[in-house]
């Protein structure tokens, strides 16, 4: 890690004196003994559907469990986040906790659950249900102890994180009226990891267009869409790509044309682009913009084609996730690792994502990304699969993180900042 979080002795010993209290001490063991009850949890969660654009279900599950917690007011909000609050006895900083409600896999996906031992086969089981069990667990664990929280904690199941979904939830919650000064999002499993800071990504839908026409007849007379996409993407791939700071690309979608024997009218590529720095992002997307647009030139060129004939290029931004950084001092990071270090969970990576904790960094708040506990992997696959064992550390973690920060009666002061102005 080229970097390290940082705890300090003034926030060590305010995580000592909130571990301190027998009523976290029992938060901390519901979260264990509950395990079973987690897992149930997050296999109805990942059997309910939840495609892309498509979370209804799951929400209103959700909803449901969330008001089972022992939320009294759970609610949902213009696009449709399931938000419950937690409310603190002083009107201390208030902590959102939250996780995403949607999946990569579309419509009839088949993803009911197979148990093998501790192991448990389907797609999305991790990513998400996960996060969202993880934090309904938390949720059970910290109302008992709302009379002693010194600030407010908002649990919320966002819409829209994956993919085309663009942190549509997320950016809804934080662009709308609220009094939120900071965010732990939930997301994948392992409670090793810390997020320093949000990958920046951009997406673009890159398309073609042209007259088309007979594969023989209007051979080098037109243009194919096709072929100055191949042109395009070529250009793209030769690109001497930065390596600090760290950028990418990948073309992960391609369309066009409409027969084998017809020069293509029509051809598109879905494109992301990231960093993590939003001054690297911008300066690598002009430039590949570049690369783009000369193809389209390059091939009109190679053909001769007059004007009717030739393809022209159009660029639509269909994503924007900002890139964003916390200091490694950053109350979040303070509370997070002393935590780990509290809980014994060793650090074992401190790095950057793309998570719902990009738009709170956006706006300037402090914000990072936990784990929900137990293994993972095959992620984004049909073939995903999630291992339980000791994933109580999720929930564990989440909850004396989440009351470090918010401040404890008869323990600590909040450690998260007020959002300046309130």
């Amino acid at each position: 890690m080229d970097n390290h979080p940082v705890c300090n002795e003034q926030t060590r010993r305010k995580i000592d004196a909130v571990c301190a209290l027998p009523e976290v001490q029992a938060a901390l063991a519901q979260a264990r003994a509950e395990h079973e009850q987690r897992i149930a949890e997050q296999v109805a969660l990942t059997e309910t559907p939840a495609a892309p654009f498509g979370e209804e279900a799951r929400a209103q599950l959700f909803a449901e469990l969330l008001r089972k917690c022992g939320l009294p007011d759970v609610t949902r909000d213009a696009i449709g986040n399931v938000i419950g609050r937690i409310k603190g006895r002083q009107a201390g900083p208030v902590l959102v906790i939250g996780a995403h409600l949607d999946t990569v896999f579309p419509e009839g996906t088949d993803t009911r659950v197979r148990r093998e031992g501790s192991v448990l086969h389907a797609p999305g089981i991790s990513d998400d249900a996960a996060g969202l069990a993880c934090a309904l667990q938390a949720a059970r664990c910290l109302v008992p102890l709302r009379e002693k929280l010194l600030g407010d904690i908002v649990i919320v199941g966002t819409l829209g994180e994956e993919g085309n979904g663009d942190l549509r939830g997320v950016k809804a919650l934080f662009a709308a009226d609220n009094d939120y000064d900071g965010m732990l999002a939930i997301d994948s499993a392992s409670v090793h990891r810390i997020l320093k800071g949000s990958v920046g990504c951009k997406r673009f839908r890159v398309i073609f267009e042209g007259p088309g026409g007979h594969s023989l007849h209007k051979f080098g007379i037109t243009v194919s869409a096709i072929h100055a996409l191949a042109r395009a993407i070529t250009k793209v791939n030769s690109l001497q790509v930065p390596a600090s700071p760290v950028c990418t690309f990948n073309f992960g979608v391609i369309r066009g044309g409409t027969s084998v024997n017809a020069i293509a009218a029509c051809a598109e590529a879905e494109l992301d682009v990231r960093s993590y720095t939003q001054p690297a992002l911008e300066s690598f997307i002009a430039r590949i913009k570049e690369c783009i647009e000369s193809a389209a030139e390059d091939e009109n060129n190679r053909w001769g084609a007059s004007p009717e004939n030739r393809v022209r290029v159009r660029i639509e931004q269909i994503g924007d996730r900002p890139a964003g950084v916390n200091a490694d001092d950053a109350s979040v990071i303070q509370a997070a690792y002393g935590a780990q270090m509290k809980l014994g969970i060793a650090l074992e990576k401190y790095a950057f994502a793309a998570t719902d904790q990009n738009i709170p960094l956006f706006y300037g708040l402090p914000a990072t990304t936990l784990g929900a506990g137990g293994t993972e992997a095959n992620n984004h696959a049909l073939t995903e699969w999630w291992d339980s064992t000791d994933a109580w550390q999720g929930p564990q973690l989440v909850v004396l993180t989440a009351l470090a920060l918010v401040g404890v009666a008869g323990a600590c002061d909040p450690i998260l900042e007020k959002k300046p102005g309130r």
